[in-house]
């Protein structure tokens, strides 16, 4: 199992395939952040299908997102401390 996998583990979206795909599309955008769908994608029956995904009705912020704040919730448990700390700071490539 994946990391995405793992994280998405309490997704219900409702349909199983769809809980598939949403462990797919964030491995794939995880991967390469800052990317576009089609960029990090494997070719365009991949980035169709993370389209879709995204289209579907039953994708929603909250059904997407509560997967994630659960497992987050869960590590946070075994720490007395947490530190929630963001760095949006991107570097470019120097050619």
């Amino acid at each position: 199992m994946n990391w995405a996998e793992e994280e998405m583990q309490t997704a219900d979206l409702g349909d199983e395939r769809l809980n598939v795909r949403v462990a797919k599309v964030l491995e794939r955008l995880g991967a390469h952040p800052g990317s576009s769908i089609p960029a990090a994608c494997r070719g365009w029956a991949e980035t169709m299908a993370a389209y879709r995904f995204f289209d579907n009705e039953k994708a929603t912020f909250e059904t997407v997102l509560t997967p994630h704040r659960d497992a987050t919730l869960q590590r946070m448990e075994c720490c007395p401390v947490v530190l929630l700390v963001q760095d949006t700071t991107e570097f470019d490539k120097w050619v």
